[in-house]
């Protein structure tokens, strides 16, 4: 067991242990700690999008949008805050995503 994994075991601070399961779930090549942080991180998947639009990682966002269902709801506020922090290529991300899942039922695109 790494340290990290120790770290995320004891620590009480969610906040922590959300930094810790960003950082190692694409890290860690042991499968029950993959499974462990994928777990805590589904979980806790508003959070941590939200966490990882803030910090700009692109990587993140699409491993983590690999095993957990996305809502239209979850969805729409994750674009409003691609936006709203000028993240252009998550933005980019989360439209392509709504299209090939939700399509855009409620928007008018003609000229």
């Amino acid at each position: 067991m790494d340290s990290c994994e120790k770290e995320f075991e004891s620590a009480s601070q969610e906040a922590r242990r959300l930094a810790i399961a960003l950082k190692r779930f694409t890290e860690v090549q042991d499968p029950v700690w993959k499974e462990k942080y994928q777990h805590y991180l589904s979980l806790r998947f508003r959070p941590a999008i939200s966490e990882l639009i803030r910090q700009g990682d692109f990587f993140r966002i699409q491993k983590l949008c690999q095993f957990v269902s996305i809502t239209e709801s979850a969805l729409d506020t994750f674009i409003e805050e691609a936006v709203r922090l000028h993240r252009e290529e998550i933005l980019s991300f989360f439209l392509e995503f709504q299209k090939d899942h939700f399509g855009f039922h409620d928007h008018d695109f003609t000229f």
